[in-house]
């Protein structure tokens, strides 16, 4: 009697420890949902210059690294409930349901944080370029080129939904969260454009003094052209009247 009263208190403390182990797993699920939901509605600047940006993308490797965590524990969970129910003859109250929801949301999750990251690795190569060129004193207009390219892309990418596995879409934050962002981008394509208009200008005014430099070599070719010209003519006309000379000498010779 005292021994099946043992392998009964053995039984029921294994039956707490599986409903521990399923509650656990639905509150890792629950968890891993609002981390979820914190990276499609709070995480979406993409900051305003590349100190700013770098930043924020270590904090998102670190925050996929507490859902990768929490994953994980869920998973540990689930497998436990596996091994109790094994012992105890019996099926978990959530073995059809828990585990398809945790990996759903982590799927979910990992698409969202790729997207997430790559949007901040973007974000970084634009600002990186552009400050770059910006702090220049000399820019090449292929330097301009390449930060247009660049901020174009980011919003190009910036307008693009969140496609989930199961074919549903998302966007990150609200539409004035991505013109708010969208907004900070085109600020310094502004400016990029300005400097383009700049460089502009420059290449016109060299181009207008080159003009002017070639001109005023011109007149002056021009002019030693001329005198040239005014002294042949000078000798021309003493040799004529030399000729005339020796010619009324040669007469006057004959005369006598």
């Amino acid at each position: 009697c005292e021994d099946m009263v043992d392998v009964r208190r053995l039984k029921m403390l294994q039956m707490v420890q599986l409903f521990k182990c399923e509650d656990d797993a639905l509150q890792a699920v629950e968890w891993l949902s609002e981390l979820l939901d914190a990276l499609l509605k709070t995480h979406v600047r993409l900051g305003d210059e590349s100190q700013e940006t770098r930043t924020m993308l270590d904090k998102h490797k670190k925050f996929v690294d507490v859902a990768q965590s929490t994953y994980d524990y869920g998973r540990q969970l689930l497998q436990a409930t596996v091994v109790l129910c094994q012992s105890l003859r019996c099926t978990t109250r959530s073995s059809g349901d828990t585990l398809p929801r945790l990996n759903r949301v982590w799927k979910q999750f990992t698409v969202t944080a790729d997207e997430r990251q790559q949007r901040l690795e973007l974000a970084l190569n634009f600002h990186t370029i552009a400050e770059r060129v910006l702090q220049q004193e000399r820019v090449e207009v292929e330097s301009l080129d390449e930060v247009d390219s660049s901020g174009r892309t980011l919003l190009d990418r910036l307008a693009l939904p969140i496609i989930f596995p199961d074919g549903s879409e998302q966007f990150f934050g609200t539409p004035s969260d991505t013109a708010a962002t969208a907004e900070g981008v085109r600020e310094r394509l502004l400016l990029i454009e300005e400097r383009r208009l700049q460089l502009q200008e420059a290449r016109l005014l060299n181009n207008e003094e080159d003009e002017e430099e070639a001109v005023n070599g011109l007149e002056g070719r021009l002019d030693v052209i001329g005198e040239e010209l005014s002294e042949k003519e000078e000798q021309d006309e003493e040799e004529k009247e030399t000729e005339h000379q020796d010619e009324d000498l040669e007469r006057a010779t004959q005369n006598c």
